[in-house]
């Protein structure tokens, strides 16, 4: 059995990289960028107001000025600000020429004449100067990041109308158990429900790639080899939960080695999901996780969502954050890493909910991320500080 942490950098230092394809910009999101976006101009193009008011010159802001002309956005100006003059300017606006100050339409006095007085305090120019937000040619979004709904809009505003992204994982995903059945089947005597594959396609498809099912592999070896064998084929991943421990129907090392993978590891001290296998072949990664459903949960977003990122070129680490625990917390045993699945409090604290064990699904829906508890420490005490992560 090893660490959690040798069990990831194993991990880590097998991944390989999937292709590249082109895309339209309204297809993108969610898509891992594969290659930087430029910026086609400068933003802002021009001076820009930050508000509605009139521009002017600061050093006239005590005097009354003329108004020259009214500047809509998207209308560039026509005159220029001189000594005792100002232009009425809309959020947006280009700044005429000779203006280095916009003084808001709250802060102004209308003066007959088509003439204006500001009335408030000299403070914040209101101007976005030119190109200080990008430049022509400056890395608007870089490679490595998912495109997410803000990124889609700086897309927008720098004509990527098309971006090159990594090719999406495809994922196998495999449940094994002669007491499965699926959820549209009333289980009898007992039997049970599968919910590992309904959760492991929810969360492929969360992390942006492409699951495919292929049904519950009765506990026979030559059952789970044909299933296999042909998520293999066909997919650069394969999920396959429950068979990974030491009871006499666990066969999934079995036929992962018969079919030529290299098993790097098949325990990790961590809880849930200490039986977790992890093999390789040629471009090929199969995951062999616990048949509980929070342990598959779990080994999931610690280990196979990592995994799946680094393809995409992804290479973010999911953040880990320190909060201060609402309640005193024990456990019993702590040879290993644990998560537990916890609440925020209004309070801003991490507040872990009932949990029964690796077969409690339904302690997962409300909670908030999990937090972690290292090995040897079996107490924490409230108000301590404790690593969580958001799920």
């Amino acid at each position: 059995m090893i660490t959690f942490e040798e069990a990831y950098n194993t991990v880590m230092a097998h991944v390989f990289r999937t292709g590249t394809e082109q895309v339209k910009a309204g297809d993108a999101v969610g898509r891992a960028l594969a290659v930087p976006v430029k910026s086609d101009m400068d933003m802002p193009p021009w001076n820009k107001s930050a508000v509605d008011g009139y521009a002017c010159r600061h050093e006239d802001l005590g005097s009354e000025l003329r108004v020259l002309e009214t500047i809509a956005a998207g209308v560039l100006p026509l005159k220029e600000v001189t000594p005792g003059t100002c232009s009425r300017i809309m959020t947006g606006a280009a700044v005429p020429a000779g203006a280095d100050y916009v003084f808001m339409l709250e802060d102004s006095e209308e003066k007959e004449g088509g003439t204006v007085r500001f009335t408030g305090r000299a403070g914040n120019t209101n101007i976005a100067k030119a190109a200080e937000d990008l430049r022509k040619g400056q890395t608007a979004l870089r490679e490595g990041q998912y495109i997410r709904p803000q990124n889609a809009a700086v897309l927008a505003v720098v004509g990527a109308t098309e971006v090159t992204v990594s090719c999406r994982p495809t994922v196998g995903i495999i449940s094994t158990g002669d007491e499965l059945v699926e959820p549209d089947r009333m289980p009898a005597g007992a039997q049970i429900r599968n919910s590992n594959a309904s959760q492991l396609m929810a969360q492929v498809s969360r992390a942006g790639a492409i699951g495919k099912y292929y049904g519950i592999a009765r506990d026979e070896e030559a059952a789970i080899e044909q299933l296999m064998s042909m998520a293999l084929k066909e997919n650069d991943v394969v999920l396959i939960s429950g068979g990974v421990s030491f009871g006499d129907f666990d066969l999934v090392p079995g036929v992962m080695r018969k079919l030529g993978l290299s098993v790097h590891f098949d325990q990790v001290a961590m809880q849930p999901g200490k039986p977790l296998t992890f093999c390789t072949g040629e471009k090929k990664a199969v995951f062999g996780l616990p048949g509980n459903p929070v342990s598959v949960f779990v080994q999931f977003e610690v280990m196979v969502r990592p995994y799946l990122d680094r393809m995409v070129g992804v290479t973010a680490e999911t953040p880990h954050i320190l909060m201060p625990l609402a309640a005193d917390y024990s456990r019993k045993r702590a040879e290993r890493l644990a998560w537990i699945p916890f609440i925020v409090t209004p309070s801003g604290e991490a507040l872990p909910v009932e949990y029964h064990g690796s077969g409690h699904i339904s302690a997962l829906p409300e909670a908030w991320g999990l937090l972690t508890i290292p090995r040897g420490q079996n107490w924490i005490q409230k108000g301590e500080m404790v690593s969580v992560r958001q799920i």
